[in-house]
């Protein structure tokens, strides 16, 4: 691998993307082959909009099915996030699925794991939507990329329409409870049961949640997903995959992933139970769309891995994507048993290994 310095994300990161790069040294960062072969048929992800009305009544109607189903007393929680709620019997599927991520929590953030993890973790939702929910689409994503960006908030993507709309942010009189859209006054089991929340904030970076201070208090969410940030995060940082995540969450976490997540606001906004709303998958999807987009940008990214295995709060600076133990393409992927473990090694390929499919654009 070269550890050449990778380009900068904004002039932010200049005095810290030297540090990047030599944490993908220090951790390894590796190229590993999946073990298994390029799948021939892979099924297409689409934009939200692409799917048109029959396409998105046919996802809203699976994730209510999925709300539908009951708990699958089969799950079993790794233990690796501590002070967790007690797992509800008389919960859903649904919340198998929010359960598992609080689960895995603590070990899928900040660290080498975060996007294998999600990579996996959203495919194994679609795998169930499809065999239990009989959902012949897959999950779609959002691309804020779109024009979206310069008014988050008014996005068509956010309809009250009754069927299928993801739902109008709501406001301080319903305490930001979800009252519009297919997704209205949903309750969710974790961590106490609680309809789904949501409160766009512009610029989530003035309240402090994480043990480290925000280096841009100020900073503007949208400032992250611009299609020109999109593009430097795509096209730099070749070979390293440290750099390419660190990136990706940014300085002190006010990069596109966090900002995000946290200007949203609500239960998407919290690391641990945001699949409560069933935008998470939308946000995810799009996320690991700008992982396989960088993927096949250089020969080099396609397989590169990196990052340490344990979440690191004190020296953030140093370690953003982790401390201890690096991660490698023969990390396993534990997913309390929502589905079986898999190595990292068999997620590097959206058409290889368990995986399947590819995006639209």
């Amino acid at each position: 691998m070269s550890c050449a310095r990778a380009p900068t994300l904004l002039a932010i990161y200049a005095m810290l993307s030297l540090q990047f790069v030599i944490l993908a040294c220090a951790l390894g960062s590796t190229v590993a082959i999946p073990s298994k072969p390029t799948c021939q048929n892979p099924g297409v992800r689409k934009e939200w909009r692409a799917l048109g009305y029959s396409g998105q009544k046919a996802y809203v109607d699976a994730m209510k099915c999925l709300s539908s189903l009951p708990h699958d007393p089969s799950l079993s929680p790794t233990g690796a996030t501590p002070g967790l709620p007690p797992l509800d019997k008389n919960s859903s599927r649904y919340d198998d699925v929010v359960y598992t991520h609080m689960d895995a929590n603590e070990k899928v953030h900040f660290t080498g794991r975060f996007y294998p993890f999600h990579r996996y973790f959203v495919h194994t939702v679609e795998d169930i939507l499809q065999k239990k929910c009989q959902y012949k689409g897959y999950i779609p994503y959002w691309d804020w990329t779109l024009g979206d960006y310069a008014d988050i908030k008014n996005s068509p993507i956010f309809s009250a329409d009754p069927v299928v709309g993801l739902g109008a942010f709501p406001d301080a009189s319903t305490n930001f409870t979800l009252t519009t859209g297919a997704f209205r006054n949903w309750v969710r089991k974790y961590p106490i049961a609680h309809p789904i929340q949501r409160n766009y904030t512009l610029q989530p970076f003035k309240q402090q949640i994480f043990p480290w201070s925000f280096n841009l208090p100020d900073k503007r969410a949208n400032e992250t997903q611009t299609p020109a940030e999109w593009q430097s995060i795509v096209t730099g940082y070749v070979g390293n995959f440290t750099a390419f995540q660190g990136a990706v969450d940014g300085v002190r976490a006010e990069g596109v992933h966090a900002s995000t997540h946290r200007s949203l606001g609500g239960d998407v906004a919290d690391p641990s139970w945001s699949p409560n709303d069933p935008l998470f998958f939308l946000v995810h999807a799009q996320l690991d769309r700008l992982w396989a987009t960088w993927q096949k940008q250089h020969p080099a990214n396609q397989y590169a891995i990196g990052g340490g295995e344990d979440l690191e709060t004190v020296n953030i600076d140093q370690f953003l994507t982790g401390s201890g133990k690096p991660v490698t393409a023969d990390t396993t992927i534990y997913l309390s048993n929502l589905g079986p473990d898999v190595k990292i090694k068999d997620l590097l390929s959206t058409k290889g290994g368990v995986l399947c499919y590819d995006y639209a654009t």
